[in-house]
C-alpha cells in the first residue's frame, strides 16, 4: 500500500510532530511504501497565516505530489497553518480518499484544545459563528485573528470539506463523542478511535531500571494554562511531598521562582527522551494537570510504559486512559483540593497495592498502546477506507450505465 502523509510543523516542536514521526516510522518498518509533503510555519508566517483558509501553493504541491507518487491513501496529520484546507480539496481534486487524525479541534475553534482563560471553552464546537469567541479574544488575544480563523474554519464548514473526509481518527472516545455532537454532526461510523502509541527504540531501557527505588512525583509537560500548571504548584505548595517538573514554556518563571521558594518542588528544565524515561521510571506516580480538552497526552502511556501510575483529571482523555483504582486516581479537573486529597491517598496505600497499580500500568501499556498494536488499527482504518472508496466507485460505475437513469 502506498500512503502519502501530510503534516506541518508548528514554530515550537509538540506532540503532533512526534507522533506523526512515529507513525511514518512504524509504516516504513513494516515495508509500505510511504512519501511525505511537509510544511512548516516558520518562514513568512504571517502570510501563510493570512491564506490559511486556502493556499494555492499548497493545493499545487498536493496535486503535483499525488501525481508523481500515485498513492493508495493521503493521511492528513496537521494542515494548520500552512497546508491550509487546500490539501483537503487537492486530494478531492484527485480522486485520493482522506484520512485525517483529529489531534486537535482546531477545524471548529481556534483555541484548538478548548480552553481559554483558565476555563473550558466550547461555544464554537456548537454555534456557527460564536461571536463571544471574539470578544474574548481566544486565539493569541487578538479579536481579528479569531475572527479570521473563524471565518475560514466555517467557510470550509459550508464548502462541507471537513464532512467530506472519508475518515477521521479520533484519539479517545471522549474526543469522539465531542465531535458527533458538534455542529459538524459526523455521523459515529465515519470516526475512527485510534489512540497513540509509544516506542522505546532507539532508548537505552535496562532492567535495572524498572526496579530502583520510586520516590516522588513527576510531571512532565509543557509549562502553559492550558496544561494546568497553576494547578500542579498550589497542589504542592506547603505540602510534604516532592514534585519533579519537566518541560519548558511560558509559564517557566513562574514554576522557577516556586521551586526557588519551596524545597519540595524541583525543576528539572528540559530534558530528552532517554532522560523522562528514567525519571518516569523513579517516580512514585505521574501528576497529569490539563485543564483544556486533552486529546490523548502521550506522557501518560510513557508512565504506562515505565510502570507508574498516572494521576489526572477526570475529563478528556485521562478519563479513558487512567482507570480509577487500577493504574492511577482521577481528579476533579481543575480541583486543587481534590487533587492534594488524591496525592494522600496514594500516599496512603499500602506498599503492595502500588506495586499491583504498576504492574497493571504496564500491562495496560502492552496490552493497547504499543506500536505493534497500533500498526494493525492503522492498517485496518486504510483498508476499511479504501473498501468503502471503491465500492462507492463501482457503484457510481453501475448507476452511469443504467439506460434512462439522469
Amino acid at each position: 500500500m502506498k500512503v502519502l502523509f501530510i503534516h506541518t510543523y508548528y514554530i515550537q516542536r509538540g506532540g503532533e510532530d512526534a507522533v506523526f514521526e512515529e507513525e511514518l516510522r512504524m509504516l516504513t518498518a513494516a515495508g509500505w511504501e510511504t512519501q511525505c509533503l511537509l510544511f512548516n510555519n516558520r518562514r513568512y508566517a504571517a502570510l501563510k497565516f493570512l491564506f490559511f483558509f486556502f493556499n494555492p501553493l499548497s493545493f499545487w504541491k498536493t496535486c503535483r505530489a499525488i501525481r508523481r507518487f500515485r498513492p493508495d491513501i493521503l493521511h492528513v496529520h496537521n494542515w494548520f497553518f500552512s497546508a491550509s484546507p487546500a490539501v483537503f480539496l487537492a486530494a478531492r481534486w484527485m480522486g485520493v480518499p482522506v484520512v485525517h487524525t483529529i489531534h486537535n479541534f482546531r477545524i471548529l475553534c481556534p483555541s484548538s484544545f478548548l480552553f481559554v482563560r483558565n476555563e473550558l471553552f466550547t461555544d464554537c464546537m456548537s454555534r456557527i459563528f460564536p461571536l463571544r469567541a471574539i470578544s474574548r479574544k481566544i486565539y493569541r488575544g487578538s479579536a481579528f485573528s479569531t475572527a479570521w480563523l473563524l471565518a475560514g474554519t466555517r467557510l470550509h464548514y459550508f464548502l462541507r470539506t471537513w464532512q467530506k473526509i472519508d475518515l477521521l481518527i479520533c484519539l479517545t472516545d471522549p474526543a469522539r463523542q465531542m465531535l458527533c455532537q458538534s455542529l459538524l454532526k459526523i455521523a459515529p461510523h465515519r470516526i475512527a478511535i485510534k489512540p497513540n502509541f509509544f516506542s522505546a527504540e532507539g532508548l537505552r531501557v535496562s532492567a535495572a531500571d524498572r526496579f530502583d527505588p520510586r520516590s516522588g512525583f513527576l510531571f512532565v509537560g509543557r509549562l502553559s494554562p492550558e496544561k494546568g500548571i497553576h494547578l500542579l504548584l498550589d497542589s504542592f505548595r506547603n505540602s510534604p511531598f516532592t514534585l519533579r517538573i519537566i518541560g519548558d514554556g511560558p509559564l517557566r518563571a513562574e514554576v522557577e521562582a516556586c521551586a526557588a521558594e519551596y524545597s519540595n518542588i524541583h525543576y528539572l528544565g528540559h530534558q530528552d527522551k532517554q532522560q523522562i524515561i528514567g525519571h518516569l521510571h523513579a517516580a512514585e506516580a505521574l501528576i497529569f494537570t490539563t485543564i483544556g480538552f486533552e486529546q490523548f497526552g502521550l506522557v501518560i502511556i510513557e508512565a504506562f510504559f515505565c510502570g507508574t501510575p498516572v494521576i489526572g483529571p477526570d475529563t478528556g482523555s485521562p478519563a479513558e486512559l487512567i482507570i480509577e483504582g487500577y493504574n492511577g486516581l482521577h481528579f476533579k479537573t481543575g480541583s486543587a483540593p481534590d487533587l492534594r486529597r488524591k496525592i494522600r491517598q496514594w500516599n496512603a496505600l499500602p506498599p503492595s497495592i502500588r506495586q499491583t497499580w504498576s504492574l497493571n500500568a504496564a500491562d495496560t501499556y502492552r496490552s493497547y498502546y504499543t506500536p505493534e498494536t497500533n500498526f494493525r488499527l492503522l492498517s485496518n482504518i486504510y483498508k476499511k477506507v479504501l473498501h468503502e472508496n471503491n465500492a462507492n466507485l463501482q457503484l457510481s460505475h453501475q448507476r452511469r450505465e443504467i439506460p434512462g437513469l439522469h
